[in-house]
């Protein structure tokens, strides 16, 4: 049996190497707060599947929002043996300050947001040092992102342990960050989701899993917004998506 302190002064988890998945009903999220390399003090919340040796998703949210918006998803994954850590990116929420500086979204104009895409990357790097220093398997993770988070995703595809990638809303070029090479080139399972009222989100998801030699799964629903949002009049996504990484980890037969 491992004890996991995931809040220091806050609370100690006990998990144990062979606890089963963790009830919807039971599952309950930690605070947590890790640092980048380059200095910025990232805060999220991890919500365990009851075993530290459990699949990881790291959830990526959309501009302008936190990893609050992942509500609708968390208890799925949970429900079925992932463990999810939905982090607050870097700028967002309380993810705010790097070293002695406080850099907030809305501050940042959105022509000059491409540089904090094209750093989010260490976010996915320091949230799976942080899991991996806490006795989490880091040999199976996901990474699911909604609009630019989807570009933070791909970016960080090639990182040790990432075995999928969901994009919800995804774009080619979000503020400038071309990732549409990463896309059609990754050998990582894709499932890409968007609606036709969210017309360029539709064509970037149609054109990021076109002509990829790697698996791919394509949703677009007629109406439903943009990103997270598409959790609202859409609740049967959560499942969709938790199947797919149920797929993508092994822990169901394919197909």
């Amino acid at each position: 049996m491992r004890r996991i302190t995931l809040a220091a002064g806050l609370v100690a988890l006990t998990l144990t190497a062979a606890g089963g998945p963790a009830r919807a009903a039971d599952a309950v999220s930690f605070p947590v707060t890790f640092e980048t390399e380059d200095g910025f003090t990232l805060h999220g919340e991890l919500t365990s599947a009851g075993s530290t040796e459990s699949p990881v998703a790291i959830l990526l949210h959309m501009y302008g929002s936190d990893h609050s918006s992942w509500q609708p998803l968390v208890p799925e994954l949970v429900s079925k043996g992932i463990t999810v850590l939905a982090l607050d990116q870097r700028t967002h929420g309380q993810s705010t300050k790097q070293r002695d500086v406080t850099r907030r979204v809305k501050d940042i104009p959105r022509d000059a947001f491409g540089s904090v895409v094209r750093a989010g990357p260490k976010d996915v790097a320091a949230a799976r040092t942080y899991l991996q220093k806490r006795g989490f398997d880091v040999s199976r993770i996901a990474l699911v992102g909604a609009s630019y988070g989807c570009s933070v995703a791909l970016l960080s595809a090639d990182q040790p342990g990432v075995k999928a990638l969901v994009l919800l809303s995804p774009g080619t070029a979000y503020f400038g960050v071309d990732v549409t090479s990463i896309a059609r080139t990754s050998p990582l399972p894709i499932l890409a989701v968007a609606a036709e009222d969210d017309a360029a989100a539709a064509d970037a998801a149609r054109t990021l899993t076109d002509r990829r030699r790697a698996a791919s799964e394509l949703e677009i629903y007629e109406t439903g917004g943009h990103a997270t949002h598409l959790f609202g009049p859409h609740p049967k996504l959560a499942v969709e998506i938790r199947e797919f990484l149920r797929r993508s980890f092994g822990m169901v037969p394919p197909g």
